[in-house]
C-alpha cells in the first residue's frame, strides 16, 4: 500500500505545472498565417506533442514571429494546397545524417512564404508512411 501511495504522489506532482502547450488552430486559422511549416507523415499525436510545439516556438521567436499555431490533416498535403507558387527546392543533411530536402514556395503577392520538409516521414511497422500531415502556421510581426 505504501508503494501505491508513494506513486500517486509522483504522479501527482509529475503532472502539475505541465498543461500542453500546443495551440491547435483551425483549416481557416492556418490557412491566414504568414509561414506555414509542413511535415507530411507525422501522426496527430506527434504533430500535438509539447516537443513539436516547442520547435515551432523556437522558430517563431528565431523570426519574431507571433501566434504560433499547429493543425493536424488527416491527409496528405504540401504547399501546392494552400495554394503557393514559386517554388524552389534544396538539400541538406541532419544531425543523424538523413538527407531532407526543403520546398520552400512565395506566395503571388510575396507576402506569405511557405516551407515542405520531405526526408523526415514517419513510418509504420511495415514501411509504410501515415497519411496525416503536420502544419505549423506563424504571423510576422
Amino acid at each position: 500500500m505504501k508503494h501505491f501511495l508513494w506513486v500517486l504522489v509522483l504522479l501527482i506532482l509529475a503532472g502539475c505545472g505541465k498543461d500542453r502547450i500546443a495551440d491547435i488552430a483551425t483549416p481557416e486559422q492556418i490557412e491566414d498565417k504568414d509561414i506555414l511549416l509542413i511535415f507530411p507523415s507525422i501522426p496527430e499525436q506527434f504533430c500535438y506533442a509539447d516537443r513539436m510545439t516547442v520547435i515551432l516556438n523556437g522558430f517563431a521567436s528565431d523570426i519574431n514571429g507571433t501566434d504560433a499555431q499547429v493543425l493536424s490533416v488527416p491527409e496528405n498535403l504540401d504547399c501546392y494546397d494552400y495554394d503557393f507558387s514559386n517554388c524552389t527546392a534544396s538539400e541538406f543533411e541532419t544531425e543523424t545524417h538523413k538527407q531532407v530536402k526543403i520546398t520552400e514556395c512565395i506566395s503571388d503577392d510575396n507576402l506569405k512564404i511557405c516551407l515542405f520538409f520531405a526526408g523526415e516521414e514517419y513510418k509504420d511497422v511495415e514501411g509504410e508512411t501515415f497519411d496525416e500531415t503536420c502544419i505549423m502556421g506563424v504571423d510576422r510581426q
